[in-house]
């Protein structure tokens, strides 16, 4: 699968198709984690989940493998360049990752969106938020 694509120069519209490309792929992480989940619910033997085409998930899964190790050689380099702000950025990026698997138990657990928070997974994520300061998506 091989989309042609013209070669970004304005370093603004990289950003955009970047954030764009972070919402979809989270968008999309839950779609299949609740796919997922529903599959393991089921008492089907056929569910959802079996239904999705393994050769698109196996493309889907290199397309990231590779996106993710070209990731980890600009973030290396920018460690060389600035490791402070590296480092900042891998702790923000690590908390964002509890904050939303702690939203991923909430929403399994089916509280809703009215009611405060009375769990202690409840608590930590109200707090990883709060740390955030909204930042998690």
């Amino acid at each position: 699968m091989n989309t042609a694509r013209a070669r970004v120069t304005d370093i603004n519209e990289l950003v955009n198709h970047l954030k764009g490309l972070t919402d979809e792929l989270t968008t999309l992480h839950g779609d299949l984690y609740w796919l997922a989940m529903q599959a393991q619910d089921s008492s089907r033997k056929e569910s959802s989940a079996a239904e999705l085409n393994v050769e698109l998930l196996t493309a889907l899964k290199g397309a990231v493998d590779n996106m993710r190790m070209l990731l980890w050689s600009y973030i290396e380099t920018a460690s060389a360049v600035d490791p402070e702000k590296v480092q900042e950025g891998m702790e923000a990026q690590k908390l964002q990752r509890m904050a939303q698997f702690l939203q991923l138990l909430r929403d399994r657990l089916g509280r809703t969106p009215e009611e405060q928070p009375i769990s202690f997974i409840e608590k930590i994520s109200a707090a990883v938020n709060q740390r955030l300061g909204g930042k998690v998506a």
